[in-house]
């Protein structure tokens, strides 16, 4: 099952999109993300969760 998601789908402007085989390692990308690009966002349990709620199928 490929997965993708967009940093767009949390209302900002930043074009990244991520799109990979298993859920697991888009999330990697994404907190990898977060971190270089999104600072002072904190990358957390919290955060995951609800980033896990905007993944969709590709």
């Amino acid at each position: 099952m490929t997965v993708t998601i967009r940093c767009a789908d949390f209302n900002n402007d930043c074009p990244a999109e991520f799109t990979t085989p298993q859920e697991d390692e888009l999330l990697q990308h994404v907190e990898l993300h977060t971190k270089a690009v999104h600072q002072p966002m904190e990358w957390t349990p919290e955060l995951a969760e609800v980033v896990k709620t905007h993944v969709k199928q590709a």
